[in-house]
């Protein structure tokens, strides 16, 4: 079996509109509407649990029973990080999982999902474990002093910008959160950690993540 968290928790802060990100209205449905749409109409996808921020619960409930939305197992609060949220999501995943199945992880803000890229992801990651879809770095990088003078150049060598779906095995994922011991960027690094390998899988350019208010008008024309 196949399950997906689905990410709407968080303030967005650099998004700079009173309504957070994952919650602003394209063509009249909130923004995580459309990776629940593809996550929805996916083959691959037996299950879903989203979570959000503790006072929108029952919002997203009534919204995807509203909008017949089968698969949804659960709606429950995040936390206060990313790792606790994926956390809780993991826990409620215990009721109806086993090791062996796989859970795929996605931010809302990640709009554009669709159904061949979860394919790719859910099957990639039963015969490897745990894959992450990443784009290579073509600019230039460099690190900064606080005051924005340059510090040093960062070789653009076999680096990568990652993106979501992360996707795992269920007891890879499960052990790796519970042997961690500190915050991460993200869920792959929680099983890098672990000496686990994690694979890249080739990214998309329209996994792009909503972060300015900006972006929203990509995911607006990618929807026409």
């Amino acid at each position: 079996m196949n399950y997906a968290l689905l990410l709407l928790a968080g303030s967005s802060k650099r998004f700079k509109q009173k309504t957070p990100k994952q919650f602003y209205l394209i063509n009249g449905r909130p923004l995580y509407y459309y990776p629940l749409k593809a996550l929805e109409a996916s083959e691959d996808i037996d299950g879903i649990i989203l979570l959000t921020n503790e006072d929108k619960v029952m919002e997203v409930y009534n919204f995807t029973n509203a909008n017949h939305i089968q698969k949804i197992k659960a709606v429950i609060a995040g936390g206060a990080s990313r790792n606790d949220t994926v956390k809780f999501g993991l826990n409620k995943l215990q009721e109806f999982i086993h090791d062996d199945d796989i859970v795929l992880i996605h931010d809302a803000a990640r709009a554009l999902l669709d159904k061949e890229t979860i394919h790719t992801a859910i099957s990639e990651t039963k015969i490897k474990g745990a894959t992450t879809f990443a784009l290579r770095v073509y600019d230039t990088l460099v690190r900064a002093y606080p005051n924005y003078q340059v510090k040093e150049y960062v070789s653009r060598l076999d680096t990568f910008y990652l993106q979501t779906p992360q996707t795992f095995k269920y007891g890879l994922i499960k052990e790796a959160y519970q042997k961690n011991n500190g915050p991460t960027f993200d869920d792959t690094e929680i099983v890098y950690r672990l000496k686990k390998p994690v694979h890249l899988l080739k990214g998309k350019e329209h996994l792009f993540k909503v972060t300015r208010s900006e972006d929203v008008n990509k995911v607006m024309e990618a929807l026409k």
